[in-house]
């Protein structure tokens, strides 16, 4: 299967699916999955019918829930070619979307417009984090959506990223500090939601599938960015 305009559009939260990815890789899945299975391993009961229609849709899993080939793949790739290997997993799977739009060139609005007639309409916003969500995890993202995040670091006022948006804060939990935290990206704002409340504990496998997940989102927030360094450091050579 793949994304079509014909069948709904996947919409799960980036961090499940590349979640789910990494723990494929690093130590397998409960395969055939299934709503019991999923929630076993830790995706929250209201997440699970969107991730395993995700995870069908993009061809991960068939209407069994076994892995098909494609996952397979993915997980028995080398280090050194996982990205290559998702990548093509991708193009494959968005080829409607990609013949719209590049991922590695064309800015959010473009990405956006490409899936204004995928339906569920109401969950469109959704599926358009996700499509950039799983590029940037597999190395590709537009220098068009990096440079309003780039243009943070000069003395101006801060601008908001339009593909990700912002969300209040998760509840419950104590904030003693008060600290500001509508600069965050929705997406970290998500996964930090995640975490366990304070004075509270988890599990070593939970811990270690928060890490594994991080990672490519904070990568999709924040382009990693060194000629800054590079720069600073040629100026004190100078001087």
């Amino acid at each position: 299967m793949a994304v079509t305009k014909d069948a709904s559009g996947p919409y799960a939260p980036t961090s499940v699916i590349v979640d789910l990815i990494t723990r494929n890789r690093s130590r397998g899945l409960p395969f055939p999955l299934t709503t019991e299975s999923l929630g076993r391993i830790g995706v929250s009961d209201s997440l699970i019918s969107r991730t395993l229609q995700a995870l069908v849709v993009l061809d991960l899993i068939d209407d069994k829930g076994n892995a098909t080939a494609i996952f397979e793949k993915i997980r028995l790739a080398p280090e050194a070619e996982y990205k290559q290997r998702m990548q093509e997993w991708l193009n494959a799977a968005y080829a409607d979307v990609i013949a719209i739009v590049d991922p590695a060139q064309d800015d959010d609005t473009k990405v956006r417009d490409a899936f204004r007639f995928y339906n569920p309409v109401g969950q469109q916003s959704r599926m358009v984090t996700l499509f950039l969500g799983l590029y940037a995890a597999a190395g590709v993202a537009s220098e068009k959506s990096a440079q309003p995040r780039a243009a943070r670091a000069t003395p101006s006022k801060p601008r908001a990223n339009p593909s990700v948006g912002r969300i209040k804060p998760p509840t419950g939990r104590k904030n003693t500090a008060q600290a500001d935290t509508s600069s965050i990206p929705a997406p970290i704002m998500g996964m930090l939601a995640r975490l366990p409340a304070e004075g509270e504990s988890w599990t070593s496998k939970k811990r270690q599938s928060f890490l594994d997940a991080f990672g490519p989102v904070l990568d999709f927030c924040f382009v990693v960015d060194d000629t800054a360094d590079e720069k600073a450091a040629s100026q004190g050579d100078g001087s």
